[in-house]
């Protein structure tokens, strides 16, 4: 597979979509430029932690002490943008770094491929205002809240199936 590094520059949108049946759900994410589109495929857990990251980060440069926990959305979910046609970048993430550039106030992806080299250039990269990362971090919200509940009590998963709790015996 060719992992050539993409360098897609400022991003006109980002945006974190989910797709699949609650259980059964792949997670990506999706980034246009005027380079082209980029499907990005990662584990639910690394969404949430990209979300916790850039929450976090943001907190950090405003001198604030802030952190979210990723249960609840706080808005109703809104519809993901699609990518028309085949998306010009695609492939499972290994590797994600998240950098801010304080000159231009910016934050950087760089996101490494699977299969590529951690230690070579990045499989693929691009720019996003604060305003972008603010909003990412609320779709991440969204679609991590919209799988399946969580048991208060040992934080698995419960589907439709009996949930069997071990914290509950």
């Amino acid at each position: 597979m060719d992992y050539t590094p993409h360098d897609f520059g400022a991003a006109a949108w980002l945006e974190a979509d989910a797709v699949g049946e609650p259980g059964h759900r792949t997670f990506r994410l999706l980034v246009a430029s005027g380079e082209g589109t980029a499907s990005l495929w990662l584990e639910k857990e690394e969404l949430q932690a990209l979300g916790v990251a850039i929450d976090q980060l943001m907190a950090r440069l405003s001198g604030r002490v802030q952190w979210k926990y990723y249960g609840a959305a706080s808005s109703p979910a809104e519809p993901v943008r699609s990518v028309v046609g085949s998306p010009t970048v695609e492939f499972k993430i290994g590797q994600l770094s998240l950098g801010y550039e304080g000159d231009t106030n910016t934050f950087v992806l760089l996101v490494h491929a699977v299969e590529a080299d951690p230690e070579g250039p990045a499989t693929f990269t691009c720019l996003a205002t604060p305003t972008q990362m603010r909003t990412l971090v609320r779709r991440i919200e969204t679609v991590l809240s919209a799988g399946r509940p969580r048991c208060p009590l040992c934080g698995d998963p419960m589907g439709p199936e009996a949930h069997i709790c071990v914290r509950a015996n």
